[in-house]
């Protein structure tokens, strides 16, 4: 862990709650570095992401269960996808976004661009884009609807539905559970799938963002075939077979 984390952690235990600009005041870094931070110590189950800051977690006595998440095993390669991702939007881009682990990394890349419009159905990545939206002139729009039935990040349903089909944009930016290269892309709830097929028919450009590990599996609700999709960009030890197939069918694919 960096010193700065260490630092981090160590201001956020003085505090109930500080602030993302209280905190780059302290160890003079961006908004953007320090959102970023946060995210790796939230997943690290050190602290707790509030909008616009951060509080401590408090951690389990001596003897009781940890009860700490869990280091996402694949944080890296979804940090990898992230930046590779936000390298292709240009100033002026709408972009749709579903929620998700992936997409909520992109969203931290995102806060670096300027002059683009962000159309999600995530919360988080709303929350994290809002403090610095009118600094970079973004345009954060999120959905009206239901809160997702496993994902409370999530808005779901016929209002997210009918929201999203009023909007075009020219890249779509999905995340996904499952993906398999002949069954395409699923989800494991009807709800989010619909999300994922209303920004897919609503952009001109689809990208695929997700690591090696939902390859090959196939879950209930269908999304959408592979060929809906423009471009995947996923980690450097996707299987090799899979890419190779992707790409005979005319798919471009970035692996990072």
């Amino acid at each position: 862990m960096k010193k700065r984390h260490l630092d981090i952690i160590d201001i956020v235990k003085r505090k109930p709650y500080v602030t993302i600009e209280e905190l780059c005041q302290e160890l003079h870094v961006s908004p953007a570095t320090m959102r970023r931070d946060l995210t790796l110590l939230e997943e690290a189950g050190e602290l707790l992401r509030i909008n616009g800051g951060a509080m401590y977690k408090q951690q389990p006595e001596s003897g009781e269960a940890d009860g700490r998440k869990q280091v996402d095993p694949y944080l890296d390669e979804k940090l990898r996808i992230a930046k590779a991702a936000a390298a292709l939007v240009k100033e002026g881009d709408t972009i749709f976004m579903d929620a998700g682990s992936t997409n909520q990394h992109l969203g931290d890349c995102l806060a670096e661009k300027s002059n683009i419009t962000i159309i999600t159905n995530s919360l988080e990545i709303a929350y994290r884009l809002n403090p610095i939206k009118d600094k970079q002139n973004l345009s954060v729009i999120i959905c009206g609807g239901a809160l997702g039935e496993a994902n409370p990040d999530s808005i779901v349903g016929p209002v997210a539905e009918k929201m999203i089909s009023m909007f075009r944009a020219n890249i779509c930016f999905i995340g996904t559970s499952a993906f398999d290269i002949k069954q395409g892309i699923t989800d494991v709830y009807l709800a989010s799938a619909r999300i994922k097929e209303n920004m897919i028919e609503n952009a001109n450009k689809v990208y695929l963002v997700t690591d090696r590990s939902k390859f090959g599996l196939i879950n209930t609700a269908f999304v959408c075939p592979v060929d809906k999709i423009d471009h995947i960009i996923t980690d450097r030890d996707a299987p090799a077979e899979d890419i190779g197939y992707l790409q005979g069918r005319g798919i471009a694919v970035t692996l990072v």
